[in-house]
């Protein structure tokens, strides 16, 4: 007998109903591929904002001593690296929460194998793809958008590229890593809905889009 492979749905399944969403599979996983419009989704990214969900992102934790000499040999510099900073290493990035506890992202299909190759000794090292929803934000408004979402200070010249900020968004506990071109949104996959539904509730302003992978792909994780 053959078995059908489990497919993981996304944690805004139920929100995907609410638009034309063409879906497409990722390593496992029933993504939007784009919301209806893919040529609005894409002009908007450049022009506007964009809110993309990546919930099939890889996620894993490692946390206890020696979390960090572990995680730098996978990701070299992320044991130099302070908290709340992270580190890249092609497409694998190490977030460091705290001196002893790492968030490591990394594209879909790996995740099993990046939790092979930090798990030693005593290190809890735990699969959470499918525990965190997660949110790229992008294009050239998305500040407005952060702006309308939280009282934190997020201004450029003070957070950084490669910031790590936890904090709220909509009173929802968020882990956010800036990257160069987006914002990745980590979250408590049962809020996930709630979230986006916040986001965009504040970015009408500005025009933020639901998005899909077509406009943003995840290959875009180290940009």
């Amino acid at each position: 007998m053959t078995l059908t492979p489990l497919v993981k749905t996304s944690p805004l399944s139920g929100v995907y109903r609410r638009y034309p969403v063409q879906t497409e599979l990722l390593a496992g996983w029933c993504m939007a591929r784009h919301f209806g419009n893919p040529e609005r989704e894409q002009q908007q990214r450049l022009t506007g904002a964009v809110l993309i969900d990546w919930a099939c992102l890889g996620k894993v934790s490692v946390s206890g001593r020696g979390a960090a000499e572990r995680v730098d040999q996978i990701v070299p510099g992320a044991a130099a690296a302070p908290p709340l900073t992270s580190q890249i290493a092609g497409q694998i990035v190490a977030l460091r929460l705290t001196m002893n506890d790492y968030l490591m992202l990394c594209l879909p299909d790996q995740a099993d194998s990046l939790v092979t190759r930090l798990e030693a000794g005593s290190l809890a090292v735990t699969d959470q793809s499918g525990a965190l929803g997660c949110f790229a934000l992008a294009g050239p408004r998305r500040d407005e958008v952060l702006e309308r979402s939280t009282a934190l200070n997020l201004r450029r010249d003070s957070v950084l590229v490669g910031a790590v900020l936890q904090t709220t968004l909509h009173t929802i506990r968020c882990t956010l890593y800036r990257a160069s071109s987006l914002e990745v949104v980590l979250h408590s996959r049962n809020l996930s809905e709630s979230l986006f539904d916040a986001l965009m509730d504040v970015g009408t302003g500005v025009g933020l889009l639901p998005s899909g992978t077509l406009t943003l792909p995840i290959t875009l994780l180290s940009s």
